[in-house]
């Protein structure tokens, strides 16, 4: 029976266990893992970028060297079984968007400034498929935000004063609402309209249109970062007051109505199919972390 000795090990010898040490005994490695911009799937699942640092130290403590890697991924609603997809670690992924139907997300590998350089459509399917695998839209100087049309032929995205939609080879691009101040923030996904968020006389309004008629809430009856329903197109959900709201765009006079107050979500995306009561995020000011809020038990859970 033999025995393996790390080199120079001497008992009772101090300076040659330090010495040993220093060779490569004792060293370790320590992990730690990121997760944030999360959004779900048609299927209901959640896409979302996984960040791994990993630290060498030696026997000492010393840092002895650092990696740093990111991968597009993909977990249950529940936040289990994790699926890497894609290496992105030399560019990140940000503004993580779904298409309503079928296995494709948007997203950007340029941010600079607060505008996307661009938006990379990817087909996330882990089977054999056919048709569209990559396709990357170019914007200069750049846009403020991205996301897909209902049907998922189209990307919509908003300037600074203008709501454009674009088809997903490039062609097409139309203006849909134009004259703006400050818009902020597009999303469509279901129905016949397209929310975005903009400034009138000074305050934060949102607004629909269908290219032809739009609807501008009140200030007080408007929403931030708006997300519509996948169950009931006149409902947008969305952040007022530091709550997060809903508010029924279909009849009457709109109003918000709290689905969770103190909520620090940052870009919630809400789900579709199977997922459908639930809204994703991560949470302003925490450097890692998904979170889930259930619409209907109006509850919040950490999943990751």
């Amino acid at each position: 029976m033999s025995r393996k000795f790390c080199p120079g090990l001497v008992i009772g010898s101090l300076l040659l266990l330090a010495a040993a040490g220093l060779s490569g005994c004792g060293n370790r490695t320590e992990s730690t893992y990121f997760y944030y911009r999360p959004s779900f799937t048609a299927g209901g699942d959640i896409i979302f970028v996984k960040g791994l640092q990993t630290v060498d130290k030696d026997v000492l403590g010393s840092q002895t060297g650092t990696r740093y890697t990111e991968n597009l991924a993909t977990m249950t609603a529940a936040g289990a079984s994790e699926t890497a997809l894609l290496d992105v670690t030399a560019t990140s992924a940000y503004g993580l968007t779904c298409a309503p139907v079928g296995s494709y997300v948007a997203y950007s590998t340029e941010l600079s400034g607060g505008l996307y350089g661009n938006v990379i459509i990817q087909n996330i399917s882990t089977s054999t498929h056919t048709g569209l695998d990559r396709v990357e839209l170019k914007f200069v100087p750049g846009i403020v935000a991205f996301d897909w049309s209902s049907d998922a032929k189209k990307i919509v995205y908003c300037t600074a004063t203008e709501v454009h939609t674009v088809n997903l080879d490039g062609t097409g691009d139309t203006t849909v609402a134009g004259g703006l101040t400050g818009a902020s923030f597009v999303s469509w996904k279901f129905g016949t309209r397209i929310a975005y968020v903009h400034t009138v006389g000074g305050e934060t309004i949102l607004s629909l249109t269908d290219g032809a008629t739009t609807t501008n809430l009140a200030a007080a009856a408007s929403v931030d970062l708006p997300q519509i329903s996948s169950v009931n197109a006149n409902i947008v959900y969305g952040i007022a007051g530091g709550s997060y709201c809903s508010v029924d765009t279909g009849a009457g006079t709109p109003a918000t109505t709290e689905v969770m107050a103190s909520f620090h979500g940052a870009v919630p995306r809400i789900g579709m199919a199977a997922a459908a009561s639930k809204v994703v995020y991560s949470k302003v000011g925490e450097q890692s972390g998904i979170y889930t809020l259930d619409l209907t038990a109006k509850t919040e859970s950490q999943i990751k």
